[in-house]
């Protein structure tokens, strides 16, 4: 591939609220800034009118605005068909003709599109590169990746959707063991696709330094925030967090009227977060609603004294490698960041490493952090945390946009 900037095919699945694929979107925006062209194909998310800006963006709707039953019925032709991907060749091919693209890029949060995008790469006879942003596997025995079936025995829903898991892990292993390059998003993930192909390249996710940057803001109250999806409960877990705060107001170490902890998250995991809130007996300090504009995100987090990071402890048989982006966010903008509870993996080690705050296992730890970070606030009316700033450039787009463009002109032809 020519050692210079050229124009690049970005196929991608679909850009979803609150972030709209901060990856490729940052990706697309540094490359431009590079000189690189860009075109991206992604598929259009139901009830989004989003679209990547400083590129060609083409859109292909699979699901239909308010048709539940059809699009149930569209699942499952995609789940045993591969109709959904059969589809979106059919579109690229209308849409993508000639060869003129250094190489194919398909980034990916499970496995869709990776089968069109490997045919069009195919056809067209050029570098394939795939972006691992989730595998299946890192979820282990959870049920994050399941979807019911409906059927009325739980124990058929279980088998057919545990077929269905492993029929997708050998398509894809397939396809990933034929392309030119991997990335990926941590250390966890680079080891597992290493054995499926040597030429795995580990980039992170990380923070746009035109969006979050430092800034100190004094504020009334003592902010602990979190913006961004939940998903489930079981692995975005608070309670740690929430029975240090039950402790400390209960002891009388933290007034309740200085204290505020505000969650802006999807709407499903609005009445679940409350009702544990409740549990604690700590909802009277609590705001927990749904997202806030993305240029308010900004604000909260510069008016926050402590940042959260959800995750839960990675174990033989649970989650791995998972580093959301609200952690390289925290560290754009230098602000303490408390993850609860630890991962003990591959986040609380990036933790530790840009001295970014605290991957917490018990509770005394999270009271510990706490009561730090409120007399700091109580002397000057706002936090900062001095993070190591070597490490923090390793985290930032820009450096990881120049990763992208290094994977992009070195990898070779491989295919005859």
């Amino acid at each position: 591939m020519s050692q210079r900037p050229q124009h690049i095919l970005i196929i991608t699945d679909a850009p979803t609220a609150p972030l709209f694929a901060p990856r490729v979107r940052y990706l697309v925006n540094h490359l431009a800034q590079r000189g690189w062209q860009c075109t991206v194909v992604s598929e259009k998310a139901l009830g989004t009118d989003f679209t990547f800006a400083h590129c060609r963006h083409l859109q292909w709707s699979y699901y239909q605005e308010n048709q539940p039953v059809r699009n149930r019925f569209r699942w499952f032709m995609a789940q045993l068909f591969y109709a959904k991907e059969k589809g979106f060749f059919r579109f690229l091919k209308q849409q993508i003709q000639d060869d003129s693209f250094a190489c194919i890029v398909c980034s990916t949060f499970n496995t869709f599109p990776l089968l069109s995008s490997a045919r069009l790469a195919k056809k067209l006879n050029i570098p394939f590169i795939v972006d691992i942003r989730d595998m299946m596997e890192q979820w282990g025995d959870t049920s994050f990746v399941q979807h019911p079936l409906h059927l009325p025995w739980p124990g058929l829903n279980r088998w057919l959707l545990r077929c269905y898991m492993r029929r997708d892990i050998r398509r894809r292993n397939a396809i990933l063991s034929h392309a030119d390059a991997l990335t990926t998003v941590s250390p966890w993930h680079l080891e597992q696709l290493k054995r499926i192909n040597p030429q795995t390249h580990l980039i992170y996710n990380g923070y746009d330094e035109t969006d979050f940057y430092p800034q100190d803001m004094k504020s009334e109250q003592f902010i602990l925030s979190y913006s961004g999806k939940i998903y489930d409960l079981l692995f975005r877990d608070p309670r740690l967090l929430f029975e240090a705060v039950q402790r400390l107001l209960a002891d009388k170490k933290i007034e309740a009227q200085d204290i505020r902890l505000e969650f802006h998250i999807d709407k499903e995991s609005i009445l679940p977060l409350r009702q544990l809130a409740e549990a604690y007996h700590i909802q009277h300090i609590c705001t927990i609603e749904g997202y806030i504009p993305k240029e308010q995100v900004l604000s909260l987090m510069h008016a926050s004294s402590i940042l959260l990071v959800l995750t839960c402890k990675s174990t033989p048989n649970g989650t791995h490698g998972i580093m959301g982006t609200k952690f390289y966010e925290a560290i754009g903008v230098e602000k303490p960041v408390l993850c609860v509870p630890s991962d003990e993996e591959c986040l609380a080690q990036v933790i530790q490493e840009t001295h970014a705050g605290i991957a917490a296992t018990d509770v005394a730890q999270v009271q510990a952090f706490i009561l730090d970070k409120y007399a700091e606030w109580k002397k000057n009316g706002f936090t900062r945390q001095n993070v190591d700033q070597e490490a923090k450039q390793r985290f930032s787009r820009r450096y990881q946009a120049q990763q992208f463009e290094q994977v992009f002109l070195k990898t070779p032809h491989a295919r005859s």
